[in-house]
Protein backbone atom coordinates (compact mmCIF):
# COMPACT_ATOMS: atom_id res chain seq x y z
CA UNK A 1 0.00 0.00 0.00
CA UNK A 2 2.83 2.45 0.62
CA UNK A 3 4.09 1.77 -2.76
CA UNK A 4 0.87 2.76 -3.84
CA UNK A 5 0.46 5.79 -2.29
CA UNK A 6 4.28 6.80 -3.23
CA UNK A 7 4.07 6.05 -6.52
CA UNK A 8 0.20 6.56 -7.96
CA UNK A 9 0.07 9.80 -5.52
CA UNK A 10 3.79 11.07 -4.94
CA UNK A 11 3.16 11.09 -1.21
CA UNK A 12 6.36 10.47 0.67
CA UNK A 13 6.91 7.27 2.56
CA UNK A 14 8.62 6.63 5.64
CA UNK A 15 9.03 3.01 5.72
CA UNK A 16 10.48 3.07 9.10
CA UNK A 17 7.69 4.68 10.62
CA UNK A 18 4.95 3.57 8.63
CA UNK A 19 4.17 7.08 7.60
CA UNK A 20 2.69 8.74 4.10
CA UNK A 21 3.45 12.55 3.97
CA UNK A 22 1.70 14.91 1.10
CA UNK A 23 2.21 18.72 1.92
CA UNK A 24 -0.07 18.77 5.77
CA UNK A 25 -1.63 15.64 5.17
CA UNK A 26 0.32 12.61 7.39
CA UNK A 27 -0.90 9.46 7.14
CA UNK A 28 0.14 6.53 9.35
CA UNK A 29 -0.47 2.73 8.30
CA UNK A 30 -1.28 0.29 10.53
CA UNK A 31 -1.09 -3.85 10.08
CA UNK A 32 -3.58 -5.43 11.35
CA UNK A 33 -3.32 -9.22 13.40
CA UNK A 34 -3.69 -11.86 11.12
CA UNK A 35 -7.24 -12.49 13.17
CA UNK A 36 -8.49 -9.14 12.58
CA UNK A 37 -7.87 -8.95 8.85
CA UNK A 38 -10.68 -10.93 7.60
CA UNK A 39 -13.26 -9.11 9.72
CA UNK A 40 -11.13 -5.43 8.56
CA UNK A 41 -11.70 -6.60 4.73
CA UNK A 42 -15.57 -7.94 5.41
CA UNK A 43 -16.52 -4.01 6.39
CA UNK A 44 -15.82 -3.06 2.33
CA UNK A 45 -13.58 0.10 2.97
CA UNK A 46 -13.62 2.40 0.68
CA UNK A 47 -11.60 5.51 -0.14
CA UNK A 48 -12.89 8.43 -2.26
CA UNK A 49 -11.61 11.30 -4.13
CA UNK A 50 -13.38 13.89 -5.76
CA UNK A 51 -11.00 15.91 -8.25
CA UNK A 52 -11.58 19.16 -10.05
CA UNK A 53 -10.63 17.85 -13.52
CA UNK A 54 -11.30 15.18 -15.67
CA UNK A 55 -7.36 15.13 -16.97
CA UNK A 56 -6.68 14.22 -13.35
CA UNK A 57 -8.79 11.06 -13.77
CA UNK A 58 -6.56 10.00 -16.76
CA UNK A 59 -3.41 11.02 -14.88
CA UNK A 60 -3.85 8.43 -12.29
CA UNK A 61 -4.76 6.16 -14.46
CA UNK A 62 -1.00 6.48 -16.32
CA UNK A 63 0.72 6.58 -13.02
CA UNK A 64 -1.01 3.66 -11.85
CA UNK A 65 -0.45 1.72 -14.76
CA UNK A 66 3.34 2.44 -14.81
CA UNK A 67 2.96 1.46 -11.33
CA UNK A 68 1.62 -2.27 -12.07
CA UNK A 69 4.67 -2.19 -14.96
CA UNK A 70 7.40 -1.80 -12.10
CA UNK A 71 5.16 -4.62 -9.59
CA UNK A 72 5.29 -6.85 -12.77
CA UNK A 73 7.75 -9.25 -11.58
CA UNK A 74 5.92 -9.66 -8.03
CA UNK A 75 2.08 -11.16 -7.84
CA UNK A 76 0.06 -8.49 -7.44
CA UNK A 77 -3.90 -8.79 -7.74
CA UNK A 78 -4.61 -4.78 -7.99
CA UNK A 79 -6.54 -3.99 -10.73
CA UNK A 80 -8.92 -0.85 -12.45
CA UNK A 81 -12.99 -2.51 -10.89
CA UNK A 82 -14.13 0.52 -13.11
CA UNK A 83 -14.28 3.43 -15.49
CA UNK A 84 -16.61 5.33 -16.50
CA UNK A 85 -17.07 6.08 -20.32
CA UNK A 86 -17.42 9.71 -20.47
CA UNK A 87 -13.96 9.43 -17.79
CA UNK A 88 -15.67 11.21 -15.16
CA UNK A 89 -15.29 8.00 -12.94
CA UNK A 90 -12.57 5.89 -12.19
CA UNK A 91 -12.51 3.00 -9.48
CA UNK A 92 -9.17 0.50 -8.49
CA UNK A 93 -9.07 -1.77 -6.30
CA UNK A 94 -5.94 -2.65 -4.73
CA UNK A 95 -4.05 -5.79 -3.16
CA UNK A 96 -6.31 -5.78 0.03
CA UNK A 97 -9.27 -5.28 -1.90
CA UNK A 98 -10.35 -1.60 -1.21
CA UNK A 99 -11.71 0.29 -3.18
CA UNK A 100 -10.09 3.54 -4.07
CA UNK A 101 -12.82 5.50 -5.88
CA UNK A 102 -11.86 9.06 -8.15
CA UNK A 103 -14.66 11.32 -9.12
CA UNK A 104 -14.68 14.62 -11.10
CA UNK A 105 -16.57 16.94 -9.42
CA UNK A 106 -19.53 18.50 -11.45
CA UNK A 107 -19.76 21.88 -10.94
CA UNK A 108 -23.38 22.90 -11.50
Amino acid sequence: MMDFLSDVFEFEVDPEQDLVINDGLNLKLIELPEDEKENFKSLGIKFAFKLKEKEQIQEIKSKYNFFLYRKSDQKISEEIASESEDEKSLSIKDIDGRIWQFDVETMQ
